[in-house]
C-alpha cells in the first residue's frame, strides 16, 4: 500500500524549501537593490558637493582674471610713465651736462 502521509509530507517539504528559495532570493536581491541605492545616494551626495565646489572654483577664477586684466593695465600705464619719467630724466641730464 502507498504511504501517502510519507508523500505529502515530503512534498510539503519540497514545496516549503522551494518557497524559502525563492522568498531567501528575493531578499537577497531586495539587499542589493538597497545597497545599490545607498551607493547612489552616497555618490550623488558627493557629486553635488564637487559641483559646488566647481562653482566656487569657477567664480574665483573669474576674479582673479579680472584682477590680472586690471594688474596688466595698471602695468602698461606704469611702464609708460616710467619710459616717459626716463625721458626727462635724459633731458634734465643732458641740460645740466650743457652747462
Amino acid at each position: 500500500m502507498i504511504d501517502w502521509s510519507g508523500i505529502v509530507i515530503a512534498g510539503i517539504g519540497l514545496l516549503t524549501s522551494i518557497g524559502s528559495y525563492f522568498a531567501g532570493k528575493r531578499k537577497r536581491q531586495n539587499d542589493f537593490l538597497s545597497d545599490l541605492q545607498s551607493s547612489i545616494d552616497m555618490l550623488a551626495e558627493k557629486n553635488k558637493v564637487q559641483m559646488d565646489e566647481i562653482v566656487k572654483l569657477r567664480t574665483q577664477n573669474v576674479e582673479l582674471l579680472a584682477s590680472v586684466a586690471s594688474l596688466r593695465s595698471q602695468n602698461e600705464q606704469l611702464k609708460k610713465e616710467i619710459e616717459e619719467l626716463n625721458a626727462k630724466l635724459e633731458n634734465v641730464k643732458t641740460i645740466t651736462r650743457l652747462k
